[in-house]
């Protein structure tokens, strides 16, 4: 016979659920094998006879695991009840296997052994039923508490199953507002330059495509190692030089050690259009971005976007889409493991960004 989701749910809760480390059925097996020595050893002790004794536990025992099996069955059918109709109906069946064991008891005893002298109370007719009836009872108690923790863990891993899903979701679309929004300034950029620059926006053209075709390469991966991340920086800087007409250049110093620590996909990226928006808004001169990337302690890794300028006030200063999808997604991928601030440091800007250990839903 097959084995059965053990301990299932009654309203086929369990449909997709971890496998248990043991089966029902063996599980079972075992409870019955106790039981058995149990009812062996006061057998022995009530009747005084081996003969009886093994005949009683050969058959009484393999019948109650039997009907636990049925039991079993029974409660694995769909229903609506629960709570005292359920109980009764534990109890109901408790007392029918102990009245069933009873008689069969009875029967074998009368009619295979019936002068085997036993005491006061192995002579007890009841004593089966009783015994059994209680055996039965713990067994339901037992397979009700197992079942109701294994749906509360089903649950939970459907939940977390459930979350999981719905961050996946949000992190897609995060992900999938960063290349709208850069396309968008990059268009217009283009559409700026056709009439006085038109060399300059074709070739504004070409760097948007080479920039585009690698961020449809990198569409399904959530997570790239630095080195790759850098070079989607270098290709979104080159594409703003052209732009800004030399007034920008961007300065990368990455520690050897750092460039194949994964982390989200343009992740850094974010913090450098920030710096390129805000910083030739208020700099007049030539616009130097240095982007440090280092390993520290651990396995965390710092990453230093800094520019000269002034932060812009907070008060009716909307925030940069970047900079928002950056800091939301940082909260996803590594929450409480992420540090990240925008500070004003003397004539810097200086944007840190500290990550420790690996990004989730990598």
């Amino acid at each position: 016979m097959a084995d059965l989701p053990p301990f299932a749910a009654a309203d086929g809760a369990t449909d997709n659920a971890p496998s248990p480390p043991i089966s029902f059925w063996r599980a079972n097996a075992a409870a019955w094998i106790f039981i058995a020595f149990f009812g062996l050893v006061s057998r022995l002790a009530a009747f005084n006879d081996v003969a009886l004794t093994v005949a009683l536990t050969l058959v009484l025992d393999p019948i109650g695991f039997l009907l636990t099996s049925a039991a079993y069955k029974l409660y694995l059918q769909r229903t609506r009840h629960r709570g005292a109709v359920v109980a009764a109906r534990a109890l109901a069946c408790s007392v029918l296997g102990g009245i069933l064991q009873m008689v069969i008891a009875n029967a074998l005893k009368d009619g295979l052994f019936p002068d085997i002298p036993v005491g006061n109370m192995a002579a007890n007719d009841a004593v089966p039923a009783v015994f059994y009836t209680a055996v039965f009872l713990g067994w339901s108690l037992a397979y009700f508490w197992i079942r109701a923790a294994v749906d509360a863990r089903t649950e939970r891993a459907r939940h977390s199953e459930a979350q999981a899903a719905a961050t996946r979701a949000e992190l897609q679309r995060l992900r999938l507002q960063l290349d709208p929004h850069f396309l968008f300034n990059a268009l217009n950029t283009v559409a700026a330059e056709i009439p006085d620059n038109p060399d300059s926006a074709l070739e504004m053209t070409h760097r948007i495509a080479a920039y585009l075709r690698y961020s449809l390469d990198q569409q399904t991966r959530p997570v790239c190692p630095l080195t790759d991340e850098i070079e989607a920086v270098r290709a979104f800087v080159r594409i703003q030089e052209l732009r800004f007409e030399g007034r920008l250049r961007c300065v990368v110093e990455m520690d050897p050690a750092a460039r194949s620590v994964v982390v989200p996909h343009l992740i850094v990226q974010g913090l450098v259009e920030n710096a390129v928006k805000h910083g030739l808004r208020s700099y007049a001169e030539m616009l130097e971005i240095r982007v440090t990337a280092r390993r520290t302690a651990g396995d965390a890794v710092a990453i230093e976007v800094v520019n000269p300028g002034r932060l812009a006030p907070r008060a009716g200063d909307r925030p940069a889409v970047g900079l928002a999808n950056t800091r939301r997604r940082l909260e996803l991928h590594y929450p409480s493991r992420h540090e990240l601030s925008l500070v004003q440091d003397g004539d810097l800007v200086v944007a840190r960004l500290l990550l420790r250990g690996d990004a989730c839903f990598a």
